[in-house]
């Protein structure tokens, strides 16, 4: 391990869907935040481990910054702003602009609460394969306009195009210090949470316009016997007809999404799964908030 070692905490922030979880799988190579056409999949600080030779980055994936309509939107927020707060750098993604159009209110306000820090912050312009070069170049100039970032940077999380030049960053701009975590950990949460997770994504990846956000999964038991791994999990839904909806004609859809997760699920534990799925109602538990602490979003 190199003298100067550097190891630290970084923020990935920005507003919903605009690539940070896929930005953290690139950047690790393997998947470990859940990923979905649709804005706030992220509603944990999930974090990532990217160990090399001369740094060791723990990159929080942070849930999208929107306005909060309920009380689950005001703590997953709440997270976000803790781990900006908390980290040593900064990483800021948005999307180009189209020509002649100006940064979202929403933008405008994550900038704001930046200005506020004491701590280097730095714009990744992501999703640059699908923009013309001339949106990019003004989308750089725009986004610098509104604030000074310490470092720009054009990429492409999804076809990692200009992630060599994040790796250098982090190689120079993280603090001096020992590894946080051990050099062969990816990340600091449970097989539990993430099987969650995992079956989180594939509902919102089958059911991304039927069913709303109001679905939380509680993985309820976790056992390993022997060469397999099994799983027991009730998924929440705040109406009646949402839980139609998601078990489907003769449970087709709930199989459908149990085979998608468990294979995912088997991906990440090595081994074969049962993985055993309920669907359950949980009227308003958005605004609930001992249902929220008990599905996991605990108020900070």
């Amino acid at each position: 391990m190199e003298a100067n070692f550097r190891a630290g905490f970084v923020a990935l922030v920005g507003r919903p869907n605009v690539g940070k979880s896929t930005l953290l799988n690139s950047l690790l190579g393997q998947k470990i935040s859940i990923t979905a056409d649709k804005p706030q999949t992220t509603r944990n600080q999930i974090r990532g481990i990217l160990t090399e030779d001369r740094f060791q980055a723990i990159l929080v994936d942070t849930p999208g910054i929107h306005l909060p309509k309920n009380e689950l939107h005001k703590r997953i927020v709440g997270y976000a702003h803790k781990s900006i707060s908390e980290s040593d750098l900064v990483f800021y993604l948005c999307e180009p602009l189209l020509l002649h159009q100006d940064p979202s209110n929403g933008d405008k306000a994550i900038v704001e609460r930046l200005a506020g820090l004491e701590k280097k912050a730095y714009l990744l312009l992501n999703k640059i394969d699908l923009y013309s070069p001339a949106e990019v170049m003004r989308s750089l100039e725009v986004y610098n306009q509104l604030f000074p970032f310490a470092e720009t940077f054009a990429i492409s999380a999804q076809t990692k195009r200009g992630l060599e030049g994040l790796t250098e960053l982090l190689a120079k701009a993280l603090p001096v210090s020992p590894p946080l975590f051990e050099l062969d950990q990816v990340t600091d949460l449970p097989e539990k949470v993430l099987c969650g997770e995992f079956i989180r994504e594939q509902i919102h990846r089958r059911l991304h316009q039927e069913v709303p956000f109001g679905v939380a999964v509680v993985v309820d038991k976790f056992q390993e016997e022997g060469v397999r791994v099994k799983i027991w999990a009730t998924v929440f839904v705040e109406r009646e007809s949402h839980k139609k909806i998601l078990i489907g004609k003769a449970g087709e859809m709930l199989k459908t999404i149990g085979t998608g997760a468990r294979r995912r699920i088997e991906t990440l534990v090595g081994s074969k799964v049962f993985l055993d799925l309920h669907v359950k109602v949980a009227q308003g538990w958005v605004d609930n908030r001992s249902r929220l602490a008990e599905f996991g979003y605990k108020e900070e």
